[in-house]
């Protein structure tokens, strides 16, 4: 018999914590990254790598919530957000939630998706995306990364496609929007499911489209260092009735329609409050100007940073608009220093940087699981890349510090 307060270790396999050996160690250890670089306490500014920008309604939605007595989430603010972001993203219908990942694992789950079933995603994503069709109880499979616009490479898709296969989980990376057209092609030519899990692209657009338009489904995350931000919170865009309806009655314990405390199928509570609802609303006001001013920082670094060699910067592809959630840059060797050298540096003038996603082979808890498998191109950005201050808060003398910090660890001097 388990003693009292201990897991059965069987029964609890998938939350216990993943240890490797010696060995496998060993063989990760070129692709994880450096430890934190502590900021430089005594240096003359801190500039962190993302801020918040609370500027516009926030504090009156916030004051009418308290007043109001309605903090829950059956308070007002939660359908007027809910309708303006969908609007936004070009859906009929948003339906919010209390986290990006929770948004994606109500997508999924609306979708049909369970054991036996593969979704493909990106090898080189934050780990939420694949943890969320882990939850539905459905099976990762990984395709590799494209080299330019860190989006997930469309022939790799393809060719990782099986007969389990069930859906296709895009990600528009660092808020790139993904090459949708040869992928909306793919999905209907083999009947998959397509949902764009949007978490870093509020305001991108493909073709003229905004993106959580593009599938079946997307996810959008309002984490604080997001495009558009309530602290933590999520949304679910559709322009599908009934995968609206059934995401809706998931989010709040599949309570019944006509009675109360009545659930006729498994739900979740992944409810958005009323407090984080007004704070939504009021950066959804004012979502053109957020995004024009993520927009505005890149094109600055890029005036900064051009020329310097063995830096590679972000693009944006013919026909998209790139939100630039955060200004990624990959290092190689030509810059004189390695990417955890360069933070280093960086972090003694006070500047907060963070590496690129560690691609998802390469976690612990699915190493074992795709052991052997290989993404080039999502390992080599992994190894390479890290991004640079890119808040809306962030001000034109801050990216001068933090471009001639760049430049001068690596011996020499910005164009700018």
């Amino acid at each position: 018999m388990t003693p009292p307060g201990v897991l059965p270790s069987k029964r609890f396999e998938l939350l216990r914590e993943t240890r490797l050996t010696d060995e496998e160690m060993h063989v990760l250890q070129p692709y994880i990254p450096g430890p934190e670089p502590a900021l430089n306490p005594v240096a003359p500014r801190r500039i962190p790598v993302s801020g918040t920008l609370l500027d516009g309604n926030e504090k009156r939605y916030l004051l009418e919530c308290v007043e109001s007595n309605w903090i829950s989430s059956a308070g007002p603010f939660v359908k007027r957000f809910e309708q303006a972001f969908a609007s936004a993203a070009g859906c009929r219908f948003g339906v919010s939630c209390s986290s990006g990942t929770a948004a994606l694992h109500l997508a999924l789950a609306a979708l049909g998706l369970g054991p036996g079933d593969e979704v493909i995603v990106p090898a080189f994503t934050m780990i939420a995306t694949a943890n969320a069709v882990t939850y539905t109880g459905a099976s990762p499979v990984l395709a590799d990364a494209d080299p330019v616009t860190w989006n997930v490479d469309v022939a790799s898709v393809a060719a990782r496609i099986s007969d389990r296969t069930k859906a296709i989980v895009v990600v528009h990376t660092y808020g790139h929007p993904a090459d949708m057209g040869p992928l909306r092609e793919l999905a209907s030519r083999r009947g998959l499911a397509l949902v764009e899990d949007a978490a870093e692209a509020h305001g991108a657009a493909w073709s003229g489209r905004p993106v959580g338009s593009l599938g079946d489904a997307a996810a959008f995350s309002f984490y604080g260092n997001k495009v558009l931000s309530t602290g933590e919170g999520g949304m679910v865009t559709t322009n599908d009735a009934e995968v609206a309806r059934v995401v809706r009655r998931l989010r709040d314990h599949a309570f019944s329609e006509d009675r109360h405390f009545w659930h006729t199928y498994l739900g979740f509570n992944y409810r958005m409050t009323n407090l984080q609802a007004a704070v939504g609303l009021a950066q959804c006001e004012r979502l053109a100007a957020l995004v024009e001013k993520r927009r505005w920082n890149a094109r600055l670094y890029a005036e900064r940073l051009a020329g310097i060699p063995g830096l590679t910067l972000p693009r944006e592809a013919a026909g998209v608009t790139n939100v630039f959630w955060m200004y990624g840059v990959l290092v190689d060797e030509e810059l004189g220093l390695t990417r955890d050298a360069l933070r280093e540096a960086l972090a003694r003038e006070g500047i907060e940087t963070r590496t690129f996603f560690v691609p998802l082979h390469f976690q612990p808890i699915y190493f074992r699981r795709f052991r052997g498998e290989r993404f080039p191109a999502a390992e080599r950005l992994g190894q390479r890349g890290l991004y640079l201050p890119s808040g809306p808060a962030l001000t034109e003398p801050e990216i001068d510090a933090v471009s001639r910090a760049l430049a001068g660890a690596a011996g020499r001097r910005t164009a700018g």
